[in-house]
């Protein structure tokens, strides 16, 4: 608590005291009669006088900001001082009244002296004056940051919010080392102290200034009632931010995703899903951009935004490629790489051109957003399995080099812990946003410890915290977009999105081209009665078991086929009903002894064969994936979808050849793949079902 010095007497000749400055104020109003007596003067000078000095005291003190205390003293003084000339010139100085009436009024200015000294409190950069009511709010909220912060902060400015659900405390900090970040780690207990209502809390925001900041002071729970998501379905840039829902005090939650991959994490129920449907309408309804889906939670995020499509509504679906299955996901991820490393080179002159280091996106070159539904299993750094850790690497690897090229993910998880998100992924997501949790420790892994957040801020599922880049996380609740919603938004998005450009789809090839059957295949209710009714498919339908077209060759190496004309046989075209189309899952049926007996003579499938011969030319336990495939006469994707089935995957790390660091196979890994085929463990899949 701050002290106050005892007032002593100022006897000095400086006038700087209320006693010096009242017996000098008096001593000169004396002398200025004796000269007018002397003189002769007119009384009419002393009201002159009393005038000019009347005006010039509220221009001094209005240029020297004093509070009405202090002006209203000072006219008081110059009416006094001039009324008592004005009456000596007309009635003569020498006598005993008049110079009572001057000590009397000499007295009483002593005592009144230091309201003299009240100022208002700084006007800095412009602001105004704060209105009473305000005055009384920035008085509780300096002893308040004083009580729990030890701070002695000085309140500027007290702006309610239009909603009327709070309030903002525009603050100044005293300078003496104290930081905006003491204030947001207190932020919970500065709440706690003003007694906020449940789901009200206190966020703290940079000000004008590093010395300045602003507290969010929430008095209303807003965020208890479901927003709906606003019908505006006007074209936007992928270069402008876009809202996700709405903070405290109605302003809109937005991010950017131009250059900068999200994670998004909650528990199922909290709202998570409903957030990625706003993140799709956001992106999706860029004139630049371009959305691709991963979903393997069985459809739950991608069927809406498909519905019109699947049902004949729209000639093509807002999400432009939608992955259903690990296999498919790989697939599509593998391609995104491939054309983010492709864009590195082939927009060198564009770059120029726009006088850019930034990759500039537009209608005929759009970014590829990739959003992944329920990754807690493709995203773990604990899952072993080869078809999910290679899509882990893929999107990791998207993180990692897509930004510029215009090729971004958003990932989603139903945990924020180290063993469902690694630290690279967390790291390289410049948004993060967390959905409700019951854990606290899960948004302190998200968000970092001591950054003022808390579960109290959040009211219940469909809220969460927001954060881009290094700001503070801020309380949002996402738009709540019903079926309806996503339906209407699917078919905005099918008319006005672009379409991939011509370099990026020669990358893709024909898993690209093909990509609608598979999508149509894997959405669509086969089980519905209206399945018959379904448009005839008209591009092949290649399942991942059976895109590897392997036939057994004799003879030495010279006399092998390429690989990649293998690769591509020709899938009979599908149409009618769904109940013609062919089962094209992998079957393997129940080897009898004889089949045992037969099998042990028959040969390795042709690619493991071939791989086990290129480690033994090259004399090495390990090879890089590049080199591997170039004895191969293939490309590294194609390696990887050939040997996926037989559950042979890349090592988890890196290793040494030639001196580069790069990923690769392990020859005991395709050993151990013949064997298990040779004891009958595993099925051809170029012959299943023949």
């Amino acid at each position: 608590m701050a002290t106050t010095a005892k007032q002593q007497a100022d006897w000095s000749l400086k006038p700087r005291g209320p006693i010096s400055g009242t017996v000098q104020g008096a001593l000169a109003v004396a002398a200025l009669a004796v000269v007018g007596d002397v003189a002769a003067l007119e009384p009419i000078w002393g009201g002159i006088a009393t005038a000019g000095a009347g005006v010039g005291s509220v221009l001094v003190s209005a240029h020297r900001n004093h509070a009405p205390p202090a002006l209203l003293y000072r006219l008081v003084c110059w009416l006094g001082a001039g009324s008592w000339l004005t009456y000596t010139l007309a009635a003569g100085l020498w006598t005993q009244s008049s110079w009572a009436a001057l000590g009397v009024g000499a007295l009483v200015a002593g005592v009144v002296a230091p309201l003299a000294q009240a100022t208002k409190r700084p006007a800095r950069h412009g602001r105004t004056v704060i209105l009473r009511s305000g005055a009384r709010v920035g008085a509780a909220w300096e002893a308040r940051i004083q009580r729990v912060c030890r701070i002695p902060v000085t309140v500027t400015n007290v702006v309610r919010w239009e909603s009327g659900a709070g309030y903002d405390v525009h603050v100044e900090l005293p300078g003496s080392g104290s930081t905006r970040k003491q204030l947001a780690t207190a932020a919970d207990a500065l709440a706690t102290d003003a007694k906020l209502p449940e789901g009200c809390g206190v966020e703290v925001v940079p000000g004008e200034h590093r010395g300045a900041a602003i507290l969010r002071v929430s008095t209303v729970n807003r965020l208890h009632e479901d927003i709906d998501y606003p019908a505006d379905y006007r074209p936007r840039s992928i270069l402008e931010p876009f809202a996700l829902g709405e903070h405290r005090d109605s302003s809109p939650a937005e991010v950017m995703l131009r250059e900068a991959s999200a994670l998004v994490t909650g528990k199922k129920g909290s709202g998570k899903t409903t957030t990625l449907h706003a993140l799709t309408a956001g992106v999706g309804l860029c004139r630049d951009a371009l959305v691709w889906h991963i979903d393997l939670n069985g459809g739950g995020m991608s069927q809406p935004w498909l519905h019109p499509w699947l049902e004949g509504d729209v000639d093509r679906p807002a999400v432009d490629w939608a992955a259903a299955s690990p296999e498919e996901a790989v697939t599509m991820a593998e391609v995104a790489v491939a054309i983010a490393k492709d864009r590195k080179r082939s927009t060198r002159k564009l770059k120029i051109q726009a006088n850019s280091s930034l990759m500039p996106v537009s209608k005929s070159l759009p970014e590829i957003v990739i959003i992944l539904d329920e990754g807690a299993e493709a995203m773990s750094p604990a899952n072993r399995d080869p078809v999910l850790r290679d899509l882990r690497e893929a999107l990791e690897e998207i993180q990692r080099i897509g930004r510029n090229e215009g090729v971004n993910v958003v990932i989603s998880s139903l945990r924020a812990t180290g063993d469902m998100i690694s630290p690279n992924v967390k790291k390289q997501s410049d948004v993060r946003i967390g959905m409700y949790v019951t854990d606290e420790e899960e948004l302190a892994f998200l968000f970092g410890w001591n950054r003022g957040i808390g579960l109290a801020d959040l009211p219940g599922v469909g809220c969460g915290f927001i954060q881009t880049g290094q700001g503070t996380p801020r309380p949002f609740r996402s738009y709540y977009m019903r079926p309806g919603d996503v339906v209407d938004a699917s078919q905005a998005v099918s008319r006005m999105r672009p379409e991939l450009d011509q370099a990026a789809r020669e990358i893709a090839g024909e898993v690209y081209a093909t990509r609608y059957a598979r999508m149509r295949a894997a959405f669509a209710d086969l089980d519905d009665d209206q399945a018959d009714k379904l448009p005839a498919m008209r591009a092949p339908v290649p399942a991942p078991a059976t895109r590897p077209n392997l036939q057994v060759v004799h003879g030495d190496a010279a006399a092998w086929p390429d690989l990649r004309e293998l690769t591509r046989k020709p899938v009979p075209v599908v149409s009618g009903s769904a109940a013609d189309w062919p089962d094209l899952r992998p079957r393997r049926a129940a080897l009898t002894a004889e089949q045992v007996r037969e099998d042990e003579a028959r040969p390795l499938p042709e690619i493991l064969r071939r791989v086990l011969a290129a480690f033994a030319d090259a004399d090495d336990d390990r090879m890089h994936s590049q080199d591997l495939a170039d004895a191969l006469d293939t490309t590294p994707t194609e390696l990887a979808a050939l040997l996926r089935p037989f559950n042979v995957g890349t090592l988890p790390h890196k290793f040494s050849r030639g001196g580069q660091e790069r990923r690769g196979y392990a020859r005991a890994d395709v050993q151990r793949a013949a064997d298990r085929f040779a004891r009958g463990e595993l099925a051809d899949p170029t012959t299943a079902g023949a």
